[in-house]
């Protein structure tokens, strides 16, 4: 069976990654946060139930009851928030356990905050590939034709505490000083004539938050029932105020103009125009809504390209990339999936070629696990090291020192003879 060479693919995803002149951005789910101790969202929802107690422990169990087996804390939001909307104002009528509106906005609130208090703080290992890859957006990027973006699913301020340490120039979509607000025409905003000015600059990095954040608060406007969403940095949640994290059709629902369509909006027109490149880390392909975004870009504009690292699923003592994530990859030619046992390149599934420790002039690959074999840059910290070491900015090694010419193989889109 013919086998993929891992440092021809890693040649190729710097070579990538290199273009100046076609837009880069990166989508990042949770597993980025879990390499660093965040919770997964497994974990994040077992997290949430020990901090809860009384009725609202009672009423969220009796949701999570409600929901398929296995359903997570983001799902049982979503029901408590479809409860809210049926609830209206009304005090008395009665859904699932819970009584009135008062009620189920009180489990809205303490749910969300409970996820606060278990991702606001620092995590358990330090935001070393945060860093690096910080370092690496303000080390090669400040001359881009395009500024880079980065989407994320994540509620935590990792990204945003990386950037800053690093004296990266970022811009979230937010305004202001004292109560920053959200700004759709800055998120909308495209490159003008050549000889206009681009606000931000193009070597501020985007940094957009698909599912909110925990600095994110929903405020009361003057105006009678409008509300609106507020960035606030402190370092403790208000008593009573609604954080704005993982959206609901409620919010849909009241302007188009909030952050969640907008953002998801911004993703849309990325991928359907120009030439573009979208990095896929963390994410297991498990929100149908982004699906389908990614994949309407990818079908309705050949000239956008995505790369899907994946970390892998344990399959007895081994990491195994899900049939489901290579499925997508044999759908959409232009999506390359890179998981730790196999790869699939324009459509073509196939096994690594793990004989690179014949490799006499590599000293050490930081996308590849010599041990188990195995392909790494689905790891976040793997991938922290491939930029620091096989692209970046450290003094340069074997591996850094020029081409070496890898065994045959077929360049993405060809298939296997």
């Amino acid at each position: 069976m013919q086998r993929y060479d891992p440092l021809r693919a890693a040649f190729e995803i710097r070579e990538q990654l290199a273009s100046e002149k076609r837009r880069l951005a990166f989508f990042f789910g949770a597993g980025s946060s879990m390499a660093v101790g965040m919770p997964g969202i497994e974990a994040l929802t077992t997290k949430v139930m020990e901090r809860l107690s009384g009725a609202l422990k009672t009423d969220f169990q009796a949701i999570l009851n409600e929901l398929p087996q296995g359903s997570n804390v983001e799902q049982a939001l979503d029901r408590i928030r479809i409860y809210r909307e049926l609830f209206g104002k009304d005090e008395v009528k009665e859904i699932a356990g819970i009584k009135g509106a008062g009620a189920a906005r009180n489990l809205d609130l303490s749910v969300c905050q409970a996820i606060s208090s278990c991702v606001r703080n620092d995590p358990a290992k330090e935001l070393g590939p945060h860093i690096v890859f910080s370092q690496w957006l303000r080390a090669l990027h400040c001359s881009r034709d395009f500024p880079v973006e980065i989407f994320t699913t994540n509620y935590d301020l990792l990204f945003e505490r990386a950037l800053e340490r690093s004296g990266v120039p970022y811009f979230d979509g937010f305004v202001g000083s004292v109560a920053p607000f959200f700004v759709p025409e800055c998120v909308e905003a495209e490159e003008g004539k050549t000889d206009e000015p681009i606000y931000p600059p193009r070597t501020w990095t985007r940094l957009w938050k698909l599912h909110g954040s925990v600095n994110w608060h929903l405020h009361d406007t003057a105006e009678p029932g409008k509300t609106r969403i507020t960035r606030y940095s402190g370092a403790v949640d208000k008593e009573g105020e609604e954080l704005a994290i993982f959206p609901s059709r409620d919010k849909y629902t009241q302007s188009r103009k909030l952050p969640f369509l907008s953002l998801q909006d911004r993703l849309r027109k990325l991928l359907s125009r120009g030439e573009c490149l979208l990095i896929i880390l963390g994410y297991s392909f498990s929100d149908d809504h982004l699906n389908d975004i990614i994949f309407q870009g990818l079908r309705s504009n050949p000239r956008s390209a995505a790369i899907a690292f994946a970390y892998g699923e344990k399959q007895g003592a081994s990491l195994c990339v899900p049939e489901r994530i290579l499925a997508h990859g044999r759908e959409f030619r232009n999506l390359a999936v890179y998981g730790p046992d196999k790869v699939c390149i324009g459509g073509i599934t196939t096994p690594w070629d793990d004989q690179l420790s014949k490799r006499k002039e590599i000293d050490a690959a930081s996308f590849w696990d010599e041990k188990d074999k195995r392909f790494t840059l689905g790891d976040f910290n793997s991938f922290g090291r491939f930029l620091e070491t096989f692209i970046g900015f450290q003094p340069p090694s074997k591996l850094q020192s020029g081409y070496i010419e890898p065994t045959e193989n077929p360049k993405p889109g060809e298939a296997l003879k």
